[in-house]
């Protein structure tokens, strides 16, 4: 089952965050993600085996400051739905 994580890492002085879908998250695949993210071509990063490689050619693209977490707090548009079912909005006039 893949869960939600955000990606946060700062471009070139700018706070960036995304969110993504995978089995699972850990530090040389944050910056992996950071890098696609930022339009680095995906041939660019499957060799990249090594943290220490995937920071060089961050720094290199001006990427730094990558971290990760799980996303739990963020709905999935099924949940959403599920959740706003037999809601009805209602506005009173007066």
């Amino acid at each position: 089952m893949q869960d939600k994580y955000e990606i946060h890492y700062v471009k070139n002085g700018l706070k960036k965050v995304v969110v993504t879908n995978c089995n699972g998250m850990n530090w040389l695949e944050a910056w992996k993600a950071a890098l696609l993210i930022d339009g680095t071509c995906a041939g660019a990063t499957v060799g990249l085996r090594c943290i220490d490689d995937a920071m060089l050619r961050a720094g290199e693209s001006g990427i730094s400051k990558v971290r990760w977490n799980k996303a739990s707090h963020i709905a999935s548009w099924s949940e959403r739905a599920r959740l706003s079912e037999n809601k009805l909005l209602v506005k009173q006039i007066d």
